[in-house]
């Protein structure tokens, strides 16, 4: 028997179970990283693209049209990491929205990637822009010195070789805070909170013997020149040289081979910066021993 004084609970009204299994979908989303949620999008609408040009019904997804959309991608000319990714992407997308495909579809997706390979392996030459170039010191160099003495080149130079400098993917320099990168006496420690696979790293920048290519003096007139004092490392620089919001990852990839194009160096991308640093490090242990 309860006493006069004390506080009777109110019932508590349970959520509908499409509200749970909503708020639960809603929770396990933000264990993915914001590029794959980029991509995840970019697959989904490729496949809707694909199926409203056809009449077809996008969703639920079936083992005829999946396969049919493995042919399109295979006569569209498109390589085979592109096509992996399109049907990779869409099964991850679907998975994370709590509809994973089914094991039908599932096989028939499989089995039509297997196709895929065997005709694209047959054909000659190669498909795709292949593996990006990496970039190489010396072309650092013509990158520096082909940079403008203006804002948007401060960044760009600040950008290209502090990107080299911890082998950066371009989610990781769009994601980068001023009070990621913390000035040492020998250079610079620089807190990459989540890349691509998951993981926070602290790579720490020296000061490089070479003033045209030192990625802590680039920093620092970058900070300087853009009178920047907290939010985004790089941002956006409007052609009457105004300092504006972050960059996004592709604002990262423009502004590198925007860069890369004033040294006459064609068709690079950001994916080079971490390429030619891996490869700059074999160099180097190679030629150590």
């Amino acid at each position: 028997m309860r006493g006069q004084n004390e506080i009777v609970p109110s019932p508590i009204t349970p959520l509908p179970l499409e509200a749970r299994i909503q708020t639960v979908r809603d929770f396990l989303a933000e264990e993915l990283e914001d590029n794959t949620k980029r991509a995840y999008t970019d697959d989904i609408r490729a496949w809707v693209k694909f199926c409203d040009a056809r009449g077809y019904s996008a969703f639920p997804v079936d083992d005829v049209t999946i396969a049919e959309y493995v042919m399109h991608l295979v006569d569209d000319g498109k390589a085979l990491k592109t096509i992996q990714r399109r049907v990779n992407g869409l099964r991850g997308a679907m998975k994370a929205a709590g509809q994973p495909l089914p094991d039908e579809t599932l096989e028939a997706a499989r089995r039509a990637l297997k196709v895929a390979r065997k005709r694209i392996m047959r054909e000659p030459g190669t498909r795709g822009r292949g593996k990006a170039p990496a970039f190489t010191v010396s072309e650092l160099r013509a990158i520096s010195d082909a940079c403008p003495d203006k804002l948007k080149g401060i960044r760009d130079r600040a950008l290209v070789l502090l990107g080299f400098a911890i082998a950066a993917r371009r989610s990781e320099l769009a994601a980068l805070r001023l009070d990621d990168i913390t000035e040492t006496d020998e250079g610079l420690v620089v807190h990459i909170r989540w890349s691509k696979v998951g993981e926070e790293r602290w790579p720490k920048v020296l000061y490089g013997q070479n003033l045209a290519t030192c990625p802590v003096r680039a920093w620092k007139a970058w900070v300087a020149a853009a009178s920047i004092t907290d939010g985004p490392a790089f941002r956006r620089v409007d052609r009457h040289s105004r300092v504006l919001g972050g960059l996004t990852p592709e604002g990262v990839g423009d502004a590198v081979t925007e860069a890369a194009r004033r040294a006459g160096l064609e068709d690079r991308t950001a994916h080079g910066l971490r390429a030619g640093m891996a490869t700059e490090a074999r160099r180097a242990k190679h030629d150590a021993v």
